[in-house]
């Protein structure tokens, strides 16, 4: 029994070893998005798209990207941006972002899945800390020898999710200008993607 508790206490020393030194720059958003945008704004309800509530989806997916961008570690850059993909979804409200939500959250499965699919078993699942922000869980990390196939794959699925975010408002003109602000974040993590 004893010996276990060690074990694990090793296991978590060697993951914490995973742990990045700090780097100055912008932290992943950990805080939820509001669900309510300001009160007294005739013809605005909690489902409503305003230019606020975007401004801080935007900052979320660009705060993951360059959180994700700033890991040494290469082969964890694709499962950090599933998983902060994956709280920018989750987080998301719905009303005129559901469709949003759920193309981001799926473009995050598939990024996960992409990452576990092609585990490295020689590296460890952990979280990863650049400067004071901590990845939103255990990271998987692919194989290094497949990473330039890898990012192009993700490169393509972020591609896929950026068409999707513009084809879901084809018929809102007062959608529109949130929408394409939601995927040109997304399709900006493609240059990461494609640099690992």
């Amino acid at each position: 029994m004893h010996g276990t508790v060690v074990q694990k206490a090793l296991a978590t020393v060697a993951l914490t070893a995973l742990v990045l030194a700090p780097q100055p720059g912008p932290v992943l958003a950990a805080a939820p998005l509001p669900q309510m945008p300001a009160v007294g704004i005739p013809g605005v309800t909690r489902t409503t798209a305003t230019a606020a509530t975007t401004d801080r989806i935007v900052r979320q997916i660009e705060a993951a990207r360059d959180f994700c961008g700033r890991i040494a570690q290469r082969e964890y850059t694709i499962d950090c941006l599933a998983a902060a993909l994956d709280r920018v979804a989750r987080d998301m409200p719905g009303g005129d972002y559901d469709a949003a939500g759920r193309i981001i959250g799926r473009t995050a499965r598939d990024l996960r899945r992409l990452a576990e699919a092609n585990a490295d078993p020689a590296l460890p699942r952990g979280r990863v800390r650049v400067g004071d922000t901590l990845s939103p869980r255990a990271l998987t990390p692919v194989r290094r020898d497949a990473l330039g196939p890898l990012g192009d794959r993700a490169a393509a699925l972020l591609q896929e999710a950026e068409t999707e975010l513009l084809r879901a408002v084809e018929g809102s003109a007062r959608r529109m200008i949130h929408y394409q602000r939601i995927a040109a974040a997304v399709g900006s993590a493609k240059v990461l993607m494609r640099s690992i």
